[in-house]
């Protein structure tokens, strides 16, 4: 679908194919409403904060300003985790909209996630979004910074789409990224710098086994990869690319 397309379906709350079975004209609130979307879009903005939802693996999610939009790069993070996390507790560090703690809550039914986010508007989001989806009892939300984050319990996997565009890039980022929030999209003068707090960090909320998975850039696997080696609590350390055959995700288990 088109963007217009999408903004109508969105206004006429039916599906695409409507719009060329019905060809329903729009009453003049619809009309004006359709205008109004089209030129918060044409100022840059991004499409799911103009609607204010997204969909991640088939879930419509709410969106806002106060959150990252969730990304397809980030539903294959979601996949490679389902294929090795089938029961037990995750970690989701800096869980943004809730999109990957909702995800992994909803597809793997015996299982308990905590929710980690600096971000007290983003986890009013997230917590929204849990609701919706009906998995709010099996997922705790913590505003909390990981390194003032402590646990009794140890978990089977942490995973994470932590920030990653190095700072001097973001300037050059497209316009309607450039509105989404910086902390979710600063990762520091290399853009590394929450892998090194999450690698240090994590090892003692693993059990043996376990896993530890993350999203990063293009480019960034072999500096991750030793940051990794480097801690020497990890073994088994696996790239995985993307649909478009780009390295993408990385995984690691606790040794």
């Amino acid at each position: 679908m088109t963007e217009d397309e999408i903004i109508l379906t969105h206004i006429l709350q039916c599906r695409s194919i409507d719009l060329v079975l019905n060809k329903a004209a729009l009453t003049h609130f619809q009309q004006e409403q359709f205008e109004k979307f089209k030129h918060r879009r044409e100022s840059g903005e991004p499409l799911q904060y103009i609607l204010g939802t997204c969909n991640f693996m088939g879930l419509e999610l709410a969106v806002n300003p106060s959150v990252l939009i969730p990304r397809p790069e980030t539903e294959q993070l979601v996949d490679a985790a389902l294929k090795i996390f089938k029961s037990g507790r995750a970690l989701d560090l800096g869980t943004g909209s809730g999109n990957i703690a909702i995800a992994l809550a909803k597809f793997v039914s015996k299982s308990r996630i905590i929710s980690i986010d600096i971000s007290a508007k983003a986890m009013e989001v997230a917590k929204t979004n849990a609701k919706r989806h009906g998995v709010e009892d099996r997922i705790e939300f913590i505003h909390k910074d990981l390194k003032d984050y402590s646990s009794d319990f140890q978990f089977d996997l942490v995973i994470s789409n932590p920030p990653y565009i190095p700072t001097d890039q973001l300037s050059v980022l497209p316009e309607d990224v450039q509105k989404e929030p910086a902390i979710a999209l600063d990762g520091g003068r290399d853009g590394l710098n929450f892998y090194r707090i999450i690698i240090k960090y994590t090892p003692h909320l693993l059990r043996g086994g376990a896993y530890l998975m993350m999203e990063f850039g293009d480019g960034q696997a072999e500096a991750i990869k030793k940051l990794i080696e480097a801690q020497e609590a990890f073994s088994s350390i696996e790239i995985i690319q993307d649909l478009a055959g780009r390295d993408r995700i990385i995984k690691a288990i606790r040794s």
